[in-house]
């Protein structure tokens, strides 16, 4: 795949949709307006009639990015029409640029006077404002285009940058403005303040020549009311044309008057005028009215056209060129797509496809390679088991990224790319055909042959290689191997000691060995990123950081599906063995025995027939802990993707902590406890001499056998039935928990323990560090053991999930602290 642009032209209908469709994806965090199911199925229907991946060309992306805004609009249009009436750009912006130039005229025709109703002042200050204040104005444009013009610049310089990245004075106001963003948590003011934001930035160069068509054009209404103020009333009143002035000479005045209307004179043909015109026209009580009738007309039409040429028709060219420059960025609104939102739909159009070289010695480490990167042996099995193909697919996105595998055999033949015949026989020998196909099909015994077929590729198929080597010398003797592939590569170092000295030192010398041969490569110890699947970041970070940045981004997506992947495994995981612990905590057995009494305590015949019953029935208990456990391995070892396995089994020890419950006899108990209440009122009456008449041996009798019966009965609540039972206790169940830990760390480490053996055998720390974290979390956990307990409490197996969840990433940060946090 070609680098991702960084910006995109449309047109701006297209644009406004594009921008509206993210700021509804980048807002909508709870999918009110547009679900995740219905995100998903419409990029997968963009992705299918688009045909994403096939062309790279702007007008593919184009295409790809307004299809897939318009299916986003027309699902939210169902939803919120006042939203998706935003992409179509109907604002009150459009209805004042058209009420700005007609207010102009009106106000410009409701001007009262240039200098009174019924006469025309030469010298009129309004008059000269409005000629004065439009030259300031092109003056400031001139020098604005003179500034902004890039003489001699450098190609890289700000001046050559789009004219969209051209901050001018109104743009910067307009993204100030448009940044506002309101306080209401509603989710349409949220949508709008960020499409109003973000439009805004996009186009603020456009918006500028919009604003300045405005003003050119109000500009020009202004004069062209003036003007038809003036002959309108021209009609109904007399103007008296003169000039007045305290300061001012008759040759002052007329130099002025020459100077203002040049450009009138200029172009056409008026009669010029003397100072003795001027001097006739200066108003006083003789000539006011004597020159008024004759001049009046004359005047009007001069000051007319000069209105005309001075403000009109130069501020109707700069409308028309700001027009024009508005119809040719609204052409081309450009959109920054450097940001999350875009990159994910680059990715759906222009899908990463990253292959790894895998560069071994032998077929063993092949396996290795592949174990690694194919931690399920399902997976695994599937590819070794397949047709011959162009290679391994490790991970595939929904969005048709990949990240494969092929094999790499370096050599010094390719028999697969032949010499040209027609080249001549100088050029000819071994070294020639050598440096012309560095790589070559090598034989391959025949039960290997099926994997061999598999993935042979050239450098050029491979964007990184991965090598495998079993020491420092093994090494040594592929450093050529590796400069022939001129590939970044990761070295992996599968020492079979497993003394952490010897693996150090050997590192270290790989190291050594790749520095002095200058290939870019990073050396990692195959066991640090092997024993279990907590450990894979570091490699795949590795591979990361030696892609070439083009390839980086869509890598960092790929493995963090992967990462995604396994914490969804891990929280399956948790999932089955908190329903586990959970049956185990309602767990109760009836224990098959005669209903206690006072005569079954004395015979000891009936004592050992009791404890064989209690025994029966926490073995009982036991096999259907057994059968749940066994049932939950299954189920990780499926979520795995392994085959069967022995797991960690409940042994002899683990049945001492059981929790009795005995069922009190209701009669015996309360005949006791009405003896003991009358032996206690019996005692009051003795001690009173009689007094009392034996009333206080009668109610002594009544309390304790009412007592005795409470008791009985708030006793036996647990066993209705009246039969003694037998249940998990806290302590158990706490035992429970590390005998499901230890056995899930027992199936995340088959296949380490496959690929390194003298390194991954399940070390012992591993109880002492369960027995540790799940100390810490007892508090928590006995309650939920009390939760299962209560038939009225809400089923916890969610919340426990979390919980062990939690417990698991503290354990395998307790086992592995070098590795990435899960």
């Amino acid at each position: 795949m070609s680098q991702a642009p960084k910006r995109i032209a449309l047109a701006e209908h297209a644009a406004r949709q594009l921008t509206l469709a993210q700021a509804v994806e980048t807002s909508d965090v709870d999918g009110k307006l547009l679900s995740v199911v219905e995100r998903d199925a419409i990029d997968a229907q963009v992705m299918q009639s688009a045909r994403p991946g096939l062309d790279d060309t702007p007008a593919h992306l184009a295409s790809f990015l307004c299809t897939r805004a318009e299916q986003v609009l027309r699902v939210v249009g169902k939803r919120s029409p006042t939203l998706a009436a935003l992409a179509e750009g109907r604002s009150g912006a459009q209805w004042l640029a058209v009420a700005a130039p007609i207010a102009a005229v009106l106000v410009g025709a409701a001007t009262d006077r240039i200098a009174n109703p019924h006469r025309v002042d030469l010298l009129s200050l309004p008059l000269l404002a409005l000629l004065g204040w439009n030259l300031a104005v092109y003056a400031a444009l001139l020098a604005g285009w003179l500034w902004r013009r890039p003489a001699r610049a450098p190609a890289h310089s700000p001046a050559h940058a789009p004219a969209h990245q051209r901050a001018s004075l109104l743009g910067d106001l307009t993204r100030r403005f448009a940044a506002w963003h309101p306080r209401s948590g509603a989710l349409q003011a949220s949508v709008t303040a960020l499409y109003t934001r973000t439009w805004y930035a996009a186009t603020s160069a456009l918006q500028a020549q919009r604003v300045r068509k405005v003003l050119h054009l109000a500009a020009a209404g202004w004069a062209l009311g003036v003007v038809l103020s003036l002959f309108t009333r021209g009609l109904v009143v007399e103007y008296r044309v003169g000039w007045e002035s305290t300061f001012l000479s008759v040759e002052q005045v007329h130099a002025i008057l020459q100077v203002l209307l040049l450009p009138a004179l200029s172009v056409f043909p008026f009669e010029p005028f003397s100072v003795s015109d001027i001097a006739a026209l200066r108003f006083n009580e003789v000539s006011a009215n004597a020159s008024a009738a004759v001049a009046g007309a004359r005047w009007v039409y001069l000051y007319a056209s000069l209105l005309a040429l001075v403000v009109m028709a130069p501020r109707l060219l700069l409308a028309l060129a700001a027009r024009w420059r508005e119809s040719r960025l609204a052409r081309r609104v450009v959109l920054n797509l450097d940001m999350p939102y875009y990159r994910r739909l680059l990715a759906l159009a222009h899908p990463t496809r990253i292959q790894l070289g895998l560069l071994t010695q032998s077929d063993d480490d092949h396996q290795a390679l592949v174990r690694v990167l194919l931690p399920r042996a399902s997976e695994r099995d599937v590819y070794l088991d397949a047709a011959p193909g162009p290679g391994l697919t490790l991970i595939r996105t929904p969005n048709n990224e990949t990240l494969g595998a092929v094999r790499l055999v370096a050599g010094s033949h390719n028999a697969a790319t032949p010499l040209p015949a027609s080249l001549p026989s100088l050029i000819k020998p071994a070294w020639a055909a050598q440096a012309l196909a560095r790589f070559r099909r090598e034989p391959v015994p025949a039960q290997t042959q099926q994997v061999e077929t598999h993935a042979r590729a050239a450098p050029s198929d491979a964007d990184a290689a991965l090598h495998l080597v079993r020491s420092a010398d093994e090494l040594q003797a592929t450093l050529p191997q590796l400069r022939q592939l001129a590939l970044p590569a990761v070295l992996l170092l599968n020492t079979d000691s497993d003394a952490a000295g010897t693996r150090a030192a050997e590192l270290a010398r790989c190291r050594s060995a790749i520095n002095a041969a200058g290939i870019q490569a990073e050396v990692l110890d195959l066991a640090s990123v092997a024993r279990c699947w907590v450990q894979q970041p570091t490699l795949f970070d590795a591979i990361g950081r030696s892609l070439a940045p083009v390839k980086k981004e869509g890598f960092a997506r790929l493995a963090e599906l992967r990462r995604r992947r396994n914490r969804e495994r891990l929280a399956l995981s948790m999932e089955a063995v908190a329903n586990q612990l959970l049956e185990g905590a309602r767990e109760v057995e009836a224990v098959r025995a005669a209903p206690p009494s006072v005569t079954r305590l004395i015979r000891s015949s009936d004592r050992e027939a009791d404890a064989l019953a209690r025994r029966q029935a926490s073995g009982a208990l036991i096999e259907r802990l057994q059968s749940a456990a066994l049932h939950t391995q299954a189920t990780l070892l499926r979520l795995h993707g392994l085959d069967d396995t022995p797991g960690t089994l409940l042994d002899s020890s683990f049945t001492a902590g059981f929790e009795h419950s005995t069922p009190v006899n209701t009669r015996e108990a309360g005949m006791a406890g009405a003896a003991t209440g009358a032996a206690t009122g019996a005692s009051v009456d003795l001690i009173t001499g009689g007094l009392t008449l034996g009333a206080a041996a009668a109610l002594g009798a009544l309390v304790g056998g009412g007592a005795a019966l409470a008791g009985a009965a708030w006793k036996n609540r647990s066993s209705p039935t009246g039969e003694a039972t037998v249940q998990l206790s806290d302590d158990m169940l706490h035992a429970l928990v590390q005998i499901a830990l230890l056995r899930y760390l027992d199936i995340v480490h088959v296949e380490g323990r496959a690929l390194l053996p003298a390194a991954t055998e399940k070390p012992a720390q591993w109880p002492v560090h369960t027995a540790a974290v799940v100390a810490q979390h007892t508090a928590k956990l006995t309650r939920f053991w009390a939760g299962a307990r209560n038939p009225a409490a809400p089923h916890a197996g969610e919340a426990l999930a979390r919980e062990l969840e939690t417990v698991m990433r503290e354990l395998f940060h307790a086992l592995y602290p070098a590795a990435p946090q899960v």
